[in-house]
């Protein structure tokens, strides 16, 4: 039991066996019960002839002749002769037929050849020979004197085994003289019947080699869109749902499936629009249900968000903003995951996206960061089709942050999220984090961007040990027509602190309030 259970067949050749041996099945049958009545009607068939051919042929033979020869060595006399080429002619028109000759009955109830034509002398009955058997046709012939009788069965002599067939000959004077027979051999009749089965059997072979095609036809006109279907289904697993509508079928179940399948399909694409699908698509893939659980883990974040967003929404109609912010989303969205994130959720105008979880990766600070700059060139892109709109531009603000975080389904059980919980600063702790800006990767960096970096840095590093003068020098230097809100801060903080020095307890923290 447990073999047979693990023991699967596709469709396609479950439907083949079963229309195949349903087909045999019917043929084998059919010409079995074909063969046995065909083989009856062929044996009554020569019968029917015989009887037809033995009645015939007596009515052409002279009595009156026939009644001339009386003993052996008759053999020689005209009457003989005529008798036996009228015999030989008897015969000779019907190729089934293997003799042909005449019987004079006794008065002891037995009979005796008169006239034989077979061509063979040594095969040939001389005048008077006995007939050995007298066989029910031959006594009912005999009897009767009227009509021609034919055996119902076989019979066997000295010659050989026949069906037999007898009719009376009569002379001028309508005085009963003998019995013309006819003799078939059971051979002939037999291969007859033989050649009538190859026929069927024939015929039968050729209607099962057109009911295999036919099997194979039909088994795939059913089974492809089954597997067309399975194969949909399984990129549905995997949350590919572009995939190409399954051929239509002519079978009512199997199209009301297929339709199924695609109304499904469109549902889960705007299903998929309102989860992360990488996520769902793991979650498919390791054949698990989601609950609720969470792990610490080494990540990276990504939040971002437009500057003056609220301001923005008011000049512009809900239609405009919502197409604005999708094209916005769009561009964006499709960068982070290009470099291996996760879209764990749009908060109004916010994205915040993860590396590193689901799935592990090794460099996740590096591909946020990658991602980060590429959309920053994006949002240029962007703001050149909001141009084109008539539509107000936006600037993106970004942060990322790497380290250890709370990760997974978070929420009840009827309702989860995938997200991470950011570490908080304990109560009581004071330590801080350096923030840096993110301008390009090292490899795509000019020697002015890298010197512009050096010298801030230098700055920050005087900055931090309140050599607020020598500081400020340097950051003026870095001043250009662009905006550049952190140089301005930092130029705000070094002339507040030469103004107005803090206290000894100065150790370089800010405690920042706004974005």
């Amino acid at each position: 039991m447990g073999l047979l259970s693990n023991r699967y067949f596709s469709l396609r050749i479950t439907l083949f066996t079963a229309f195949l041996g349903t087909i045999l099945f019917a043929t084998i049958l059919n010409s079995g019960i074909s063969a046995l009545h065909v083989r009856n009607l062929v044996k009554e068939s020569i019968r029917e002839k015989l009887q037809v051919a033995v009645g015939v042929g007596a009515l052409q033979i002279d009595g009156d002749l026939h009644s001339q020869i009386k003993q052996p060595g008759d053999e020689k006399t005209r009457a003989y002769e005529t008798l036996f080429k009228q015999l030989t002619r008897i015969r000779e028109v019907n190729s089934d037929i293997k003799n042909v000759y005449t019987i004079r009955q006794q008065p002891d109830g037995g009979a005796i050849f008169i006239v034989d034509s077979d061509p063979h002398t040594e095969e040939r009955a001389s005048i008077g020979h006995k007939v050995i058997k007298i066989t029910p046709a031959i006594k009912k012939a005999f009897a009767e004197k009227s009509g021609a009788v034919v055996e119902k069965s076989y019979f066997k002599d000295e010659w050989g085994t026949f069906v037999s067939g007898f009719a009376p000959i009569y002379g001028s004077d309508g005085k009963f003289e003998a019995l013309l027979g006819m003799d078939v051999m059971a051979l002939t009749v037999q291969q007859h019947q033989l050649n009538n089965v190859l026929a069927i059997l024939s015929t039968s072979l050729l209607v099962l080699i057109v009911a295999v095609f036919l099997c194979i036809i039909i088994s795939r006109k059913i089974s492809r869109p089954v597997t067309e279907v399975t194969a949909d289904m399984g990129e549905i697993q995997k949350l590919n749902l572009d995939s190409v509508k399954p051929a239509g079928s002519v079978i009512h179940e199997i199209r009301e499936m297929t339709d199924a399948l695609e109304k499904m399909k469109k549902g889960l694409r705007s299903f998929k629009k309102y989860v992360p699908t990488q996520l769902v698509t793991d979650l498919m893939k390791m054949n698990k249900e989601a609950c609720l659980e969470v792990e610490k883990k080494h990540i990276t974040i990504l939040f971002t968000d437009i500057r003056g967003f609220t301001g923005i929404s008011e000049k512009v109609s809900p239609e405009d903003l919502a197409e604005a912010v999708g094209i916005y989303f769009g561009g964006l969205t499709s960068l982070i995951m290009k470099t291996g994130g996760v879209v764990d959720k749009y908060i109004g105008d916010a994205i915040m996206a993860l590396w590193g979880a689901p799935h592990d990766l090794s460099d996740h600070p590096v591909a946020a960061c990658r991602a980060a700059l590429a959309c920053r060139e994006k949002e240029k892109e962007i703001n050149e089709i909001l141009r084109g709109k008539g539509m107000p531009t936006f600037f993106t603000r970004m942060g990322i942050n790497t380290g250890e975080a709370l990760v997974g389904n978070i929420g009840y059980e009827e309702r989860i999220s995938y997200t991470a919980i950011d570490a908080v600063v304990v109560k009581g702790k004071t330590n801080g984090i350096r923030i840096y800006e993110l301008l390009s990767e090292l490899s795509e960096a000019d020697q002015t961007t890298i010197a512009r970096v050096y010298d801030f840095n230098k700055a920050m590093e005087l900055y931090t040990q309140q050599k607020w003068q020598e500081a400020l020098e340097i950051f003026e230097t870095l001043k250009t027509n662009r905006e550049d809100y952190p140089l301005k801060i930092m130029i705000e903080r070094c002339n507040k602190f030469i103004a107005d020095p803090p206290g000894d307890d100065f150790i370089g923290l800010v405690s920042l309030r706004t974005k």
